[in-house]
């Protein structure tokens, strides 16, 4: 990047940390100072106020600094299916394979499993699908946290939840899955995390990491598979989705 050091915050819910195998070399190489965190509050509340230089941030919470016109960053780069190669990650409706259920509008009052406020793949998910139907998510589900991931669909099968959602190639990636749970609705607009930096950072600043990023070859068991440079049009029906969810969501 430059001889000016910079600050990267990551949420380590996507599977990429300061200490990932790899990542603390090309950190140094690059004067990149970063800084783990699961604190999905503390990230945007530092980025809010434009704290951060760069960041690996959930899309949904991007989504939600630029409605309320708090976001003073561009994206950089997106990871992509492991699945598929492509920049789009479906979210499914899953639940215990002997359930009722033909589709989340047939769960009005049931235990939905989440990570937090700020997972694209199931809060949003969730979100987005029911306002498609005058429905309000945080009304129409009760919402219980569970360990992410494999830990939703862990939870539906236990019944400790009856309901969750999640990225599609997390239910695939798991051949019992389709044993024990089954998928009754799906989501085809969500999309992944995004790298971001601050508007003010220098584009070609950012170069050098972005190729080290697009280089990376996360292995089997990451979330995501390789990242792509960022393109808005990758993600334009995401934001518009997202734009239907009431407000303050």
């Amino acid at each position: 990047m430059s001889n000016k050091r910079y600050t990267f915050l990551i949420d380590t819910n996507l599977d990429l940390a300061s200490t990932t195998p790899g990542w603390p070399e090309t950190f140094a190489r690059l004067c990149i100072d970063a800084e783990d965190t699961t604190d999905l509050e503390y990230m945007d509340a530092q980025l809010e106020e434009q704290i951060p230089d760069i960041a690996f941030m959930p899309s949904g919470d991007y989504h939600r600094l630029q409605r309320v016109g708090k976001c003073g960053y561009r994206g950089l780069a997106i990871p992509t299916s492991k699945m598929t190669g492509q920049p789009a990650v479906p979210s499914v409706v899953v639940v215990k394979h002997d359930d009722p259920a033909e589709s989340l509008l047939d769960l009005r009052g049931a235990t939905f499993g989440y990570i937090n406020r700020s997972c694209t793949s199931c809060y949003f998910a969730a979100g987005v699908m029911l306002a498609q139907h005058n429905e309000d998510s945080r009304q129409f589900l009760k919402l219980q946290k569970t360990p992410p991931w494999q830990g939703q669909i862990d939870a539906v099968k236990s019944g400790e939840v009856r309901v969750t959602l999640v990225p599609e190639d997390v239910w695939k990636s798991d051949e019992e899955n389709a044993k024990d749970t089954k998928v009754i609705g799906r989501w085809d607009d969500g999309v992944p995390g995004f790298v971001v930096a601050r508007n003010d950072i220098d584009e070609a600043a950012c170069d050098e990491f972005v190729k080290a990023l697009v280089r990376w070859q996360p292995p089997w068991s990451n979330l995501y598979g390789p990242f792509k440079p960022f393109f808005l049009a990758d993600v334009h029906r995401f934001f518009h989705a997202m734009d239907a969810l009431p407000e303050g969501f």
